[in-house]
């Protein structure tokens, strides 16, 4: 009879111990989306696959802090309890080339402040405009993000993969893009959300 009990005390330890480390793996927590308003639509689609929580505000980026300093913001932030966290920041933060590196140095200190809790991070990189030269400068801001990604060992992913190298409002008879060539619908974010998959 004693050995019956310990091999049922010993299976329970091993349930235990699977649970504990497939936890996190199989999705029960949640991720964190944090961003400009980009964030909204994405954090949306994927709630619809699976709880999330959000933090967003409109107009904001890393370059200025008129509206909010992204910078601050984040240090009161509890980033421990989210499996990952999904940055949505750039779109607002059109920097030309001399700025690159200042804009790499932001990038670098935020993502560090949130790796003191967290290094599950991805970094979603800002979709094509519709506006050409607001493209050009989107471009040195993408570079800046990949670079500061790069030397702190997150994970990217572009956006454009999901939505086009080239600004288009439709994909495949489906509107993806809003009317003001920045953001994204319903079934644009949908496809940005499928990727991670």
């Amino acid at each position: 009879m004693k050995q019956i009990t310990v091999i049922k005390t010993h299976n329970l330890i091993l349930a235990l111990i699977f649970f504990i480390i497939t936890l996190p793996v199989t999705g029960q927590c949640k991720p964190l989306f944090i961003g400009d308003s980009l964030t909204y639509e994405l954090a949306v689609s994927y709630k619809n696959r699976a709880p999330v929580d959000a933090r967003f505000l409109e107009s904001t980026g890393l370059q200025s802090v008129k509206l909010l300093d992204w910078q601050n913001y984040i240090q009161e932030m509890n980033f421990r309890k989210y499996d990952t966290i999904y940055v949505v920041l750039g779109t607002n933060d059109l920097i030309s080339e001399r700025e690159l590196n200042d804009y790499h140095k932001k990038a670098r200190q935020f993502i560090r402040v949130i790796k003191k809790q967290n290094n599950n991070i991805v970094w979603l990189l800002p979709p094509t405009l519709e506006n050409n030269r607001k493209n050009q400068m989107l471009d040195n801001t993408r570079a800046a993000i990949i670079s500061a990604a790069a030397k702190e060992g997150i994970r990217t992913l572009d956006m454009r993969s999901a939505l086009g190298e080239h600004y288009v409002s439709s994909l495949n008879g489906v509107r993806i893009r809003t009317n003001d060539g920045i953001h994204i619908t319903s079934q644009g974010a949908n496809s940005v959300i499928n990727m991670f998959n």
